[in-house]
């Protein structure tokens, strides 16, 4: 496990927010409404002609381009969810708790150094920075 790694695990995250917001934008917009007037006439004879006023949904080009950008963003966010379980999998090989602590605060949750220091009690907050170097170091 490396430095590069665990910053995916937080873009990741962030990718998947990020499309899940497009997905319920996209979800959530109305199809366009149409409306056209067209002449017509009676089935027997005389054949009377008059208008007749005809209304629907402009489905083909917005309903194709909605289904095609569902499917690409369902399948990117599967993709991020496997990816995740492999880093989370990854991060639970490491034996010491407080290693992974760390990972998890400043990668996943995205929290500074500060943070980290009064969430874990340490006396500065160069200390769980100065951990996690060390560990990414050995490994």
């Amino acid at each position: 496990m490396d430095k590069e790694l665990l910053e995916q695990i937080s873009h990741l995250h962030r990718e998947k927010k990020d499309l899940t917001e497009r997905l319920e934008e996209l979800e959530s917009k109305p199809l366009k409404h149409v409306k056209d007037s067209v002449q017509g006439s009676g089935t027997s004879y005389p054949f009377v002609q008059h208008h007749c006023t005809i209304e629907g949904v402009e489905y083909p080009k917005q309903g194709v381009q909605r289904r095609r950008l569902r499917k690409l963003i369902k399948s990117a966010q599967r993709n991020i969810d496997k990816k995740i379980k492999n880093l989370e999998y990854e991060l639970e090989k490491i034996e010491d708790s407080e290693i992974r602590q760390i990972i998890r605060y400043k990668y996943e949750d995205n929290l500074s150094w500060v943070q980290i220091m009064f969430k874990m009690n340490y006396s500065s907050e160069s200390a769980a920075r100065k951990k996690l170097e060390r560990f990414l170091k050995k490994v």
